[in-house]
């Protein structure tokens, strides 16, 4: 997925260089990613979650395998939630 976002069509020059700086950030900007991800499911935005996590997974400074696994076995608990129709409260 890292080689493929310069490749995407839809995507504009300004948010393909957005994405890359996020990918080569480093400890402070996975903590900020991490810290999204973490908002996003206390406000069940699963979409914004699964971004965010995804993010995390593709950048530079790679999650550890034990951090890999928690982040796949997290992705797998919002796929459960949303297919169970959880979402934002009224």
């Amino acid at each position: 997925m890292k080689g493929t976002l310069h490749m995407q069509p839809g995507r504009s020059r300004l948010t393909r260089l957005a994405t890359s700086r996020l990918l080569n950030g480093g400890p402070e900007t996975r903590e900020r990613i991490e810290h999204d991800a973490v908002v996003a499911m206390k406000k069940a935005d699963w979409q914004g979650a699964r971004r965010s996590l995804h993010l995390r997974l593709n950048m530079r400074c790679a999650p550890t395998s034990k951090e890999r696994a928690q982040i796949e076995h997290i992705l797998k608990l919002i796929d459960e939630a949303e297919e169970k129709g959880v979402g934002p409260g009224p």
